[in-house]
């Protein structure tokens, strides 16, 4: 459970933090790596940077629309056939929940290539 809230948080401050700078790809790399380092089990890597990087966009989508006082979200769900413009943030936060969640496990199954496995595979049992 430590390094499941450790890489939710590093995630999140990440995406947050750095997300001004860089696109969502250069993000991925960077959660993969994350993951890498700490060596988060797949399924805990997944979850952990899923729900970190979607609730991060959620927020930041929030706080931006709300702060802009925008008319663009209003005629893109009017595109998009939607009646309430806030379903826009819900789907901005879903896709940040598989972006990371995919680049989380990317990174978490990339550590176990290097993982050392028993070299005697033909081994006989007595």
């Amino acid at each position: 459970m430590g390094r499941f809230v450790l890489v939710f948080a590093l995630t999140a401050v990440l995406v947050v933090l750095v997300g001004k700078w860089f696109p969502f790809w250069i993000l991925m790399v960077f959660v993969a790596l994350t993951c890498f380092l700490t060596g988060i089990g797949p399924t805990k890597g997944f979850f952990s940077t899923g729900f970190g990087f979607g609730l991060a966009w959620l927020v930041l989508s929030i706080w931006i629309s709300i702060d802009s006082e925008s008319e663009l979200p209003k005629k893109v769900a009017e595109l998009m056939g939607l009646k309430n413009d806030n379903l826009l943030w819900f789907g901005t936060g879903i896709l940040g929940f598989l972006i990371g969640g995919f680049a989380g496990l990317t990174g978490s199954m990339f550590k176990k290539i290097f993982e050392r496995r028993d070299t005697n595979i033909y081994k006989t049992r007595p």
